[in-house]
């Protein structure tokens, strides 16, 4: 892996939302989908991933401080969550991300590694 791409400490360094389009996401334990084009519509901050194949498809929003690092040469983002977690995130929409102004923070809430007391 590659210390280049590590994004835990800065979010906005050199990965972007546009250059993870493709790329595979690896939960930490396994697997999870790819990095979506749509990504684009969320940049700077997030990326979509798509967590499943045509028929059972959902698109979720990932914060980018949550990626742990980036496999440049493989291709794939790893992220310390759980498939499940993931998986469990709020849907993508395309219009939320736009119209209600606290969509993007309940997603960071989502991934956080312990949730945040009401």
């Amino acid at each position: 892996m590659s210390d280049d791409f590590q994004v835990s400490e800065n979010p906005n360094g050199r990965v972007t939302a546009t250059r993870l389009i493709g790329c595979a996401v690896e939960a930490s334990d396994g697997p999870i989908g790819q990095v979506d084009v749509t990504s684009e519509e969320v940049a700077p901050d997030h990326i979509v991933i798509d967590t499943g194949g045509a028929l059972l498809s959902k698109k979720v929003l990932l914060p980018l401080w949550v990626i742990a690092d980036v496999d440049e040469t493989n291709r794939t983002v790893h992220v310390p969550r759980t498939k499940d977690r993931v998986k469990a995130a709020p849907r993508f929409d395309r219009d939320l991300r736009v119209t209600d102004p606290s969509y993007r923070a309940r997603i960071d809430e989502h991934y956080l590694d312990e949730p945040r007391a009401l």
